[in-house]
């Protein structure tokens, strides 16, 4: 008898613990999210490459489109790494602070050819748009004299 009342004690304290259903922060679909962007581009040429593999992780992919653009949506908030993959070139990996209900950008990411030819080089990357337009005033046409 004694036991039974172990065991009842013990199915108590589970269900004012919630079951055993509550999850740690860390783990995927009780956190918080933003988004990564960005746009990869052949070293050599700082063309777009379309159809590129972009992850973070196993869970989030995307693909990039024909301008060599991605948007990696629903990331978990965190230091992510991003992994980028495409075929006849380097894999590529860089780090970003994802936070939340924010996108944040790696800007151009530049993949190097595998079987590059010799003596070719790669080209400077191209400068990064400015996230905002610039504050220039706009021409304001001289007045003409009334007569």
């Amino acid at each position: 008898m004694r036991w039974l009342a172990v065991l009842a004690g013990f199915v108590l304290l589970l269900g004012a613990d919630g079951g055993g259903c509550s999850a740690p922060p860390h783990v995927v679909g009780v956190q918080d999210y933003g988004s990564i962007t960005g746009r990869i581009l052949d070293a050599t040429t700082n063309l777009p490459i379309p159809d590129v593999l972009v992850s973070v992780g196993s869970l989030y992919t995307a693909s990039t489109d024909a301008k060599g653009a991605f948007v990696l949506s629903h990331v978990p908030i965190g230091q992510q790494t991003v992994t980028i993959r495409a075929p006849a070139y380097t894999t590529v990996t860089d780090t970003v602070m994802v936070t939340k209900d924010q996108g944040v950008s790696i800007g151009y990411a530049r993949l190097v050819p595998i079987a590059m030819p010799a003596g070719m080089t790669t080209l400077p990357p191209p400068p990064v748009p400015s996230e905002q337009p610039s504050e220039q005033p706009s021409p304001v046409p001289p007045e003409t004299p009334k007569p």
